[in-house]
Protein backbone atom coordinates (compact mmCIF):
# COMPACT_ATOMS: atom_id res chain seq x y z
CA UNK A 1 0.00 0.00 0.00
CA UNK A 2 1.70 3.33 -1.01
CA UNK A 3 2.42 6.02 2.56
CA UNK A 4 0.39 9.23 2.11
CA UNK A 5 2.92 12.40 3.12
CA UNK A 6 1.53 13.31 6.76
CA UNK A 7 1.76 16.94 5.84
CA UNK A 8 -0.98 16.48 2.67
CA UNK A 9 -4.49 17.99 3.57
CA UNK A 10 -7.34 15.38 3.97
CA UNK A 11 -9.86 18.31 2.87
CA UNK A 12 -10.80 19.49 -0.92
CA UNK A 13 -8.16 21.98 -1.97
CA UNK A 14 -9.20 24.05 -5.18
CA UNK A 15 -6.75 22.64 -7.84
CA UNK A 16 -5.68 24.60 -10.53
CA UNK A 17 -9.01 25.31 -12.65
CA UNK A 18 -10.55 28.26 -12.93
CA UNK A 19 -12.84 29.37 -10.16
CA UNK A 20 -16.17 30.54 -11.84
CA UNK A 21 -18.02 33.42 -10.65
CA UNK A 22 -22.08 33.07 -9.81
CA UNK A 23 -23.55 34.85 -12.38
CA UNK A 24 -26.55 37.49 -11.38
CA UNK A 25 -29.11 38.23 -13.19
CA UNK A 26 -30.25 41.90 -13.91
CA UNK A 27 -33.51 42.48 -15.27
CA UNK A 28 -33.47 46.22 -14.12
CA UNK A 29 -32.46 47.00 -17.73
CA UNK A 30 -35.46 46.26 -18.47
CA UNK A 31 -36.39 49.66 -18.40
CA UNK A 32 -34.08 50.59 -21.22
CA UNK A 33 -36.35 48.56 -23.48
CA UNK A 34 -38.76 50.80 -25.18
CA UNK A 35 -42.47 50.01 -25.84
CA UNK A 36 -42.98 48.58 -29.82
CA UNK A 37 -46.11 49.21 -31.30
CA UNK A 38 -45.27 47.86 -34.97
CA UNK A 39 -46.55 50.87 -36.22
CA UNK A 40 -45.56 52.51 -39.55
CA UNK A 41 -44.50 55.41 -37.84
CA UNK A 42 -42.50 53.85 -34.86
CA UNK A 43 -39.48 52.81 -35.03
CA UNK A 44 -38.17 49.85 -36.92
CA UNK A 45 -38.85 46.71 -34.77
CA UNK A 46 -35.38 45.44 -35.64
CA UNK A 47 -34.17 48.32 -33.26
CA UNK A 48 -36.69 47.22 -30.63
CA UNK A 49 -35.09 43.37 -30.53
CA UNK A 50 -31.09 45.36 -31.16
CA UNK A 51 -32.14 46.98 -27.63
CA UNK A 52 -33.30 43.59 -25.90
CA UNK A 53 -30.32 41.55 -27.22
CA UNK A 54 -27.48 44.34 -25.85
CA UNK A 55 -29.11 44.80 -22.51
CA UNK A 56 -29.84 40.55 -22.21
CA UNK A 57 -25.59 40.37 -23.07
CA UNK A 58 -25.27 42.58 -20.18
CA UNK A 59 -28.03 41.60 -17.86
CA UNK A 60 -27.78 37.99 -18.11
CA UNK A 61 -31.29 36.89 -19.08
CA UNK A 62 -31.82 33.72 -20.40
CA UNK A 63 -34.05 32.87 -23.68
CA UNK A 64 -37.34 32.82 -21.96
CA UNK A 65 -36.55 35.87 -20.04
CA UNK A 66 -35.96 37.97 -23.71
CA UNK A 67 -39.14 36.25 -25.06
CA UNK A 68 -41.32 37.37 -22.01
CA UNK A 69 -39.82 40.44 -21.44
CA UNK A 70 -40.33 41.49 -25.33
CA UNK A 71 -44.05 40.24 -24.42
CA UNK A 72 -44.27 42.84 -21.65
CA UNK A 73 -43.44 45.53 -24.14
CA UNK A 74 -45.35 45.42 -27.19
CA UNK A 75 -48.58 47.96 -28.03
CA UNK A 76 -50.73 48.15 -30.77
CA UNK A 77 -50.56 46.29 -33.35
CA UNK A 78 -47.43 44.24 -32.08
CA UNK A 79 -49.61 43.30 -29.28
CA UNK A 80 -52.51 42.10 -31.28
CA UNK A 81 -50.12 40.01 -33.49
CA UNK A 82 -48.37 38.33 -30.70
CA UNK A 83 -51.66 37.28 -28.75
CA UNK A 84 -52.79 36.17 -32.54
CA UNK A 85 -49.92 33.93 -33.01
CA UNK A 86 -50.42 30.99 -30.42
CA UNK A 87 -46.88 29.95 -31.54
CA UNK A 88 -45.05 32.58 -29.69
CA UNK A 89 -45.80 32.07 -26.49
CA UNK A 90 -44.91 28.27 -26.91
CA UNK A 91 -41.57 27.41 -24.28
CA UNK A 92 -40.20 25.47 -26.97
CA UNK A 93 -39.85 28.43 -29.50
CA UNK A 94 -36.32 29.41 -29.96
CA UNK A 95 -35.15 33.18 -29.30
CA UNK A 96 -34.24 33.26 -33.38
CA UNK A 97 -37.99 31.85 -34.79
CA UNK A 98 -39.55 34.23 -32.21
CA UNK A 99 -37.62 37.11 -33.08
CA UNK A 100 -37.61 36.22 -37.03
CA UNK A 101 -41.83 36.02 -37.32
CA UNK A 102 -41.77 39.75 -35.98
CA UNK A 103 -39.43 40.80 -38.21
CA UNK A 104 -41.01 38.71 -41.68
CA UNK A 105 -44.56 40.40 -40.04
CA UNK A 106 -43.59 44.05 -39.32
CA UNK A 107 -40.22 44.62 -42.16
CA UNK A 108 -40.05 47.92 -43.63
CA UNK A 109 -42.43 48.14 -47.18
CA UNK A 110 -40.94 51.24 -48.11
CA UNK A 111 -38.87 50.50 -51.18
CA UNK A 112 -35.02 51.43 -51.64
CA UNK A 113 -35.57 54.03 -53.33
CA UNK A 114 -37.76 55.96 -50.82
CA UNK A 115 -34.88 55.30 -47.92
CA UNK A 116 -32.17 57.18 -50.89
CA UNK A 117 -34.44 59.91 -50.99
CA UNK A 118 -34.83 60.69 -47.70
CA UNK A 119 -31.12 60.45 -47.29
CA UNK A 120 -30.48 62.32 -50.24
CA UNK A 121 -33.08 65.36 -49.09
CA UNK A 122 -31.59 65.28 -45.64
CA UNK A 123 -30.76 68.88 -44.88
CA UNK A 124 -28.79 69.87 -41.64
CA UNK A 125 -32.08 71.20 -38.74
CA UNK A 126 -31.69 74.72 -37.89
CA UNK A 127 -29.64 74.48 -34.29
CA UNK A 128 -28.42 70.95 -34.89
CA UNK A 129 -24.85 69.55 -34.45
CA UNK A 130 -22.70 68.74 -37.69
CA UNK A 131 -22.44 65.48 -35.25
CA UNK A 132 -26.11 65.55 -34.46
CA UNK A 133 -26.55 65.78 -38.17
CA UNK A 134 -24.26 63.31 -39.03
CA UNK A 135 -25.92 60.43 -36.57
CA UNK A 136 -29.11 61.26 -38.13
CA UNK A 137 -27.86 60.60 -41.94
CA UNK A 138 -26.61 56.93 -40.42
CA UNK A 139 -29.59 56.58 -39.50
CA UNK A 140 -31.07 56.94 -42.66
CA UNK A 141 -28.36 55.13 -44.49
Amino acid sequence: MPHQPTNAPTHNVPDDATLRRATIKDLSLVSLVLRCSGGETAPPIAEFFVIIESSDEIGNWSEADRKHICARKLTDAARAFYSATPELRDPAITWQDFNARFLSRFRDVRTIQYHFRQLYIARQRKGETAQEFLDRCRLLA
